[in-house]
């Protein structure tokens, strides 16, 4: 089958690699219907994310329908799923405590030796490991709004839901994909105020269909006119959606208004951050900084989904076959897409 694959940082190719088999009870075989190219996949791309070897299959992202299983697997051959990034066993002890990104089998397709070694899902097919938790029905649902729930959409959620109430302000540092779905998971759950901070008027401009109040921190001091609208404390919720060198993190932590809640949800590449421990304790700030935790909330998001809530198809810039999947590297490399659907 074909499957886009890791050669080296900047090298990716579509070639011909082994079919994927049903290995364990537990596994299911999914035929791709769409896979996407994800932020955190430029990590990768990048040469940055340690243990990933050449000739790894990458991609996380995809919805597509069950063409084998194993007897375990609750699920019929032909239903339509959507994948979670997170592959989690739901027996282990921090699965059963619902922290299924911390899962002591699991792993993240596509992300190599320290992940659990899963081949990806930017290919013709996937083989899904403990498919019972892994594994999600869609029924009839667009697969460019599905396939969202599997990731993104979800990380956003999960980044907001536990700790918005209504009315709260809300500030969200980075206008990217899970930005924008940050906000449209705020709006959607009744925030009050939801302000937007980007150095990119194109990316403002998405925020701003949103509803949401955009900040170009090159035109002005977001953190100034953040305090300015919420009467001199600072929005209730930051949510940090660009990780990175830590740079967004310290932004959001000045944007915390007292007793204000940082949500981080961007993917890392430093190691260490000077954490400014005196400002956070005496405003009493809660940092939450975790993997996303798919499992935990796909069920709400699809939910949402299905009713017309929760649209996130928007962050979508290009869609290409599979075979041009190098060209879309390119692209979200060079900022010149914003998501890249993929089509076996």
């Amino acid at each position: 089958m074909k499957a886009v694959v890791y050669q080296g940082p900047f090298q990716v190719a579509v070639e011909e690699v082994e079919e994927p088999r049903l290995q364990e009870d537990t596994d299911a075989i999914v035929e791709v219907e769409l896979a996407a190219i994800c932020g955190s996949d430029l990590h990768i791309y990048h040469g940055k994310i340690a243990g990933v070897l050449p000739g790894t299959v990458l991609g996380h992202e995809f919805v597509g329908r069950i063409v084998k299983k194993g007897p375990l697997v609750p699920f019929a051959v032909g239903e339509r799923v959507v994948g979670s990034f997170q592959v989690a066993c739901g027996d282990c002890p921090a699965c059963r405590r619902g922290q299924f990104f911390a899962c002591l089998k699991g792993g993240v397709y596509g992300f190599g030796l320290a992940l659990g070694n899963l081949q990806g899902a930017q290919a013709e097919r996937v083989r899904v490991p403990f498919a019972r938790t892994s594994l999600f029905p869609i029924g009839d649902l667009p697969a460019e709004e599905a396939i969202l729930a599997g990731d993104i959409l979800t990380t956003a959620y999960g980044g907001v839901r536990p700790f918005l109430a209504p009315g709260m302000s809300v500030a969200v540092v980075g206008s990217g994909p899970v930005g924008l779905l940050a906000q449209a998971v705020a709006h959607a759950l009744g925030a009050g105020m939801v302000f937007a901070i980007d150095p990119e008027e194109a990316r403002l401009e998405k925020a701003r269909a949103l509803g949401s109040i955009p900040l170009n921190p090159k035109a002005q001091d977001p953190i100034a006119q953040v305090r300015q609208a919420t009467e001199g404390l600072g929005a209730e919720l930051v949510v940090e959606a660009v990780g990175g060198d830590g740079e967004a993190l310290k932004t959001a932590l000045k944007l915390a208004a007292p007793g204000g809640v940082v949500s981080s949800l961007g993917v890392p590449t430093a190691e260490k951050l000077d954490y400014p421990w005196l400002a956070a304790f005496s405003r009493g700030l809660t940092l939450r900084s975790a993997l996303a935790n798919i499992p935990r909330y796909i069920g709400e998001v699809l939910a949402l989904e299905r009713v017309g809530r929760l649209k996130g198809s928007f962050v979508f810039s290009h869609r290409l076959p599979l075979s041009e999947a190098p060209e879309g590297y390119r692209l979200f490399h060079e900022r010149k897409a914003t998501k890249v659907a993929l089509v076996p």
